[in-house]
């Protein structure tokens, strides 16, 4: 079953999906996975309790949407960080429930300014979550990067494990990062890094013994990935979040970071996917 509600506002529209397999909110705003939790599974998806919910701010949880570019926009810094897409409000194109009953949305974004491309997200919930961002109908030669800045809902972030990574090499951003054991990865305190190169095929696991699972992250479209979770002293001034909420989950980002330097010429359509499973290990 998928209804549309708000309960957030007019200009929050929430689809909600609800049948066997999962429980799935999927924000029209942003167009952005709000929750997505498979049957007998604690969330996989964190939102923050603080989130703000206000016409162009991003919603802090979920997985937000970075598009049509990643970071500042260097060609003009009047443009929103991170893109349009994540404080634009998307339109509902169609449902549809697949034989396994997965259930398939798929929302558009039609230009919002002379130069923009269009954009459609396909979000298919079911026993796992594929998640895949179209950017279509390119209007002129543009350079092209994207996310999508997944929050995932962990026990204690501190207290889990990352593996996929080991052999990548990683920028660390944040300038009060400790250090953190390696291999594989526990991060701890402010985490900031984009892993660049990583190779397509990689898989990336979030280990989460506390809560007998891991979770198991498959990319498309990408060759980069971003791990981030701010520490409980920067979390305290987000007044999104806070210091306590900070520990329930660690972001891992299906990425094409600047540094790849792609480019979108007339015409093309690029497609990023993020693929997430959940695997029981009790």
């Amino acid at each position: 079953m998928v209804t549309t509600e708000y309960p957030y506002g007019l200009d929050f529209p929430i689809l909600r999906i609800s049948t066997e397999l999962c429980q799935t909110e999927i924000s029209l705003y942003g167009a952005q996975v709000l929750q997505w939790t498979p049957t007998g599974q604690l969330p996989v998806i964190f939102m923050s309790p603080k989130a703000v919910y206000a016409k162009g701010k991003a919603l802090r949880g979920g997985i937000p949407l970075c598009w049509p570019w990643f970071g500042k926009n260097t060609e003009d810094s009047t443009q929103p960080s991170h893109g349009v897409a994540r404080i634009s409000t998307w339109q509902h194109a169609s449902t549809e429930e697949l034989e396994d009953g997965t259930v398939k949305i798929v929302l558009a974004l039609p230009p919002e300014q002379e130069l923009m491309p269009s954009g459609a997200v396909i979000i298919e919930a079911g026993k796992e979550l594929m998640i895949t961002l179209l950017t279509m109908d390119v209007k002129q030669a543009m350079p092209f990067s994207a996310a999508m800045h997944t929050y995932f809902a962990v026990s204690d972030y501190e207290q889990v494990a990352i593996t996929g990574l080991e052999e990548c090499a990683f920028t660390e951003y944040a300038d009060d990062a400790i250090e953190h054991c390696e291999d594989p990865l526990i991060p701890a305190g402010h985490i900031d890094r984009i892993y660049h190169p990583v190779p397509e095929q990689q898989e990336i696991t979030i280990h989460d013994p506390a809560w007998e699972r891991s979770i198991r992250i498959c990319r498309a479209g990408s060759a980069s990935a971003v791990v981030w979770n701010p520490g409980q002293e920067l979390a305290a001034g987000m007044g999104d979040l806070g210091a306590e909420a900070s520990r329930g989950f660690i972001a891992v980002e299906t990425a094409a970071v600047p540094a790849e330097n792609l480019a979108l010429r007339c015409g093309e359509t690029h497609q990023l996917t993020t693929r997430i499973q959940v695997i029981s290990i009790n």
